[in-house]
């Protein structure tokens, strides 16, 4: 059964701006330190936020209740298997409150041309 669907699209102009305007601080609120590593050694950057942004985003719409507690950047991550294939990851508080929700699977879908990244989320419940 279909919990919920969300999608998002950025900027990729909107995220360079911020960037410019914010720093690593900005990197450092959207990323957690799971995807950090893979952020520092991107060789776009700009466009790795864009699209982990998009993808938080699009979880939030999804789930029904926006970025707000308990689902906020931080408790997110965007993770690739062996072939690349984008999924979340969640800490413990957040896969607590998606269980009590009865949300049981994701699906992920990522993708990004030069002025925009866009990402869209199905969520599946029991």
């Amino acid at each position: 059964m279909i919990h919920g669907i969300g999608a998002d699209i950025v900027e990729t102009s909107r995220m360079e701006a911020l960037l410019e305007k914010f720093g690593e601080r900005l990197a450092r609120r959207i990323l957690t330190d799971l995807e950090w590593g893979d952020y520092m050694k991107s060789a776009d950057r700009m466009r790795f936020l864009s699209k982990r942004f998009a993808a938080k985003e699009a979880f939030s719409k999804a789930v029904g209740t926006g970025l707000r507690h308990p689902v906020t950047f931080g408790r997110i991550s965007v993770v690739k298997d062996e072939l690349g294939k984008p999924s979340f990851a969640f800490d413990e508080e957040l896969s607590a409150f998606l269980e009590f929700r009865g949300i049981s699977n994701h699906h992920l879908s990522i993708s990004d041309e030069k002025s925009v990244a866009c990402a869209f989320v199905v969520l599946e419940g029991k």
